[in-house]
C-alpha cells in the first residue's frame, strides 16, 4: 500500500515538474493551431485532461497548444483581423472555479474572455467541458454537493447548494438553458464507485461514427447530470446508471458545446490518481479525516471493468467530432 502511494505520488510530481517546464502558446499566433487547450495550474485533475488530450490530438493528426487565460481574454486569439476564427476547438479541463477565474491563483478569465469563447462557439466552433465545472461554465444553473460547516456539524452531508452557471453569474449570459447537477447521484454517498456505467446512445452520431460499445465504465471525479429546461436541444451521447445524462452535446449559434462529466480521457495509472483528487473535494464538504480514511478502504482496490480502450476511443471520437463540425 506504501509503495502505491509513492507510485502515485511520483507520477503527480512528474506531471507538475511537466506542466511548469512547459511554455505557453504565443497568443499572437493562432495560423497553425487546430485545438486550444486551456491551462491554468498545476492541480492534478486539470493537468491529467490536458495531457491527455494533448496525446488524442496527436493522435488524430491535430496540432494543439496549451493556452492560458491571457490567451482566452484576447480577442485577437480566437479571430483574425477579417473576423475569421483562427482555430477550431477549444477544451475546458475539470478544475475549480478560483482556478479559472483567478481567485487563488491570480488572473483568470474576464468577461472579454466569456464573451470570446461564447462568440466563438457562435461563429462555428467547437469546445469540449469536462468535469461538472466545464459544463456549469455554460449553464443557466448550476447545484453542487457541498455543505457548510454548520450543515456538516448538523450530519448535512450532502446538502445541494443551488446558483447560476458561472459566465451566467460572473457575466450576465450564458448557452445552456438548464441545470448541472453534480457530483452525480448514482455515486453518493460521494464517493461510492471510482468508475460508473455509462450508457451509450445507439441514435448519437458521434457513437454511431465510432462504433462506441453499449456501455463504457468511465472516471468520475465530481461530474453532474446535465438537465435540460424544456425547450433547450440537447443531442445526447450518454446517460449514468439512474438515467440522467452524463455526456451530451449542446448547439449555440452555428456551434456546439460537449459537455463530458465523466473523464474518459482519464485511463491506466492517471485514475488511480483520481483518489487524491476526491479528498480535495471530501474536505471542502468538511468530510473529517477518519472518514476520508475508511472511504479511501472502499475504493483502494476498485478497477475499471471494461479497461482503458473504451474510455480512449470515446475521448478520441468526443475530439474529432468537435473539430469535424467545427470545419463545416
Amino acid at each position: 500500500m506504501v509503495k502505491r502511494c509513492l507510485i502515485l505520488m511520483l507520477v503527480q510530481a512528474i506531471l507538475i515538474l511537466h506542466f511548469v517546464s512547459c511554455s505557453f502558446h504565443n497568443i499572437s499566433d493562432i495560423s497553425d493551431l487546430d485545438v486550444a487547450l486551456y491551462y491554468e495550474n498545476p492541480d492534478a485533475t486539470w493537468a491529467l485532461d490536458i495531457i491527455s488530450y494533448e496525446k488524442i490530438a496527436k493522435e488524430i493528426g491535430l496540432n494543439s497548444k496549451r493556452v492560458d487565460h491571457r490567451f482566452i481574454n484576447r480577442r485577437e486569439s480566437f479571430f483574425d483581423e477579417d473576423g475569421q476564427r483562427g482555430f477550431e476547438v477549444l477544451i475546458l479541463p475539470g478544475a475549480t472555479p478560483e482556478g479559472f477565474f483567478g481567485k487563488t491563483f491570480g488572473g483568470g478569465i474576464n468577461c472579454e474572455g466569456v464573451n470570446n469563447i461564447l462568440d466563438f462557439i457562435r461563429s462555428g466552433g467547437s469546445v469540449i467541458g469536462l468535469c461538472w465545472i466545464g459544463s456549469a461554465l455554460f449553464s443557466s444553473d448550476a447545484e453542487r454537493l457541498q455543505c457548510s460547516l454548520q450543515e456538516a456539524q448538523r450530519g448535512m452531508w450532502y446538502r445541494t447548494h443551488s446558483g447560476k452557471g458561472y459566465f451566467y453569474s460572473l457575466c450576465g449570459s450564458y448557452a445552456f438553458n438548464g441545470v448541472i447537477r453534480g457530483p452525480q447521484e448514482t455515486n453518493r454517498p460521494y464517493p461510492k464507485h471510482r468508475f460508473l456505467p455509462i450508457k451509450m446512445n445507439p441514435d448519437n452520431e458521434l457513437v454511431k461514427e465510432s462504433n462506441l460499445p453499449s456501455v463504457i465504465y468511465q472516471t468520475v471525479v465530481g461530474g453532474g447530470s446535465i438537465i435540460a429546461a424544456e425547450g433547450q436541444p440537447l443531442d445526447i451521447v450518454g446517460w449514468y446508471p439512474n438515467g440522467t445524462v452524463a455526456i451530451g452535446i449542446v448547439p449555440y449559434g452555428k456551434g456546439n458545446i460537449i459537455m463530458s462529466n465523466p473523464h474518459p480521457n482519464i485511463t491506466g495509472k492517471a485514475a488511480e490518481m483520481w483518489i487524491s483528487r476526491w479528498q480535495i473535494h471530501a474536505r471542502q464538504m468538511f468530510w473529517t479525516e477518519d472518514m476520508i480514511s475508511r472511504e479511501k478502504e472502499v475504493l483502494k482496490d476498485s478497477i475499471d471493468p471494461d479497461g482503458p480502450e473504451p474510455d480512449w476511443a470515446l475521448a478520441k471520437a468526443m475530439l474529432f467530432h468537435a473539430y469535424k463540425k467545427a470545419l463545416k
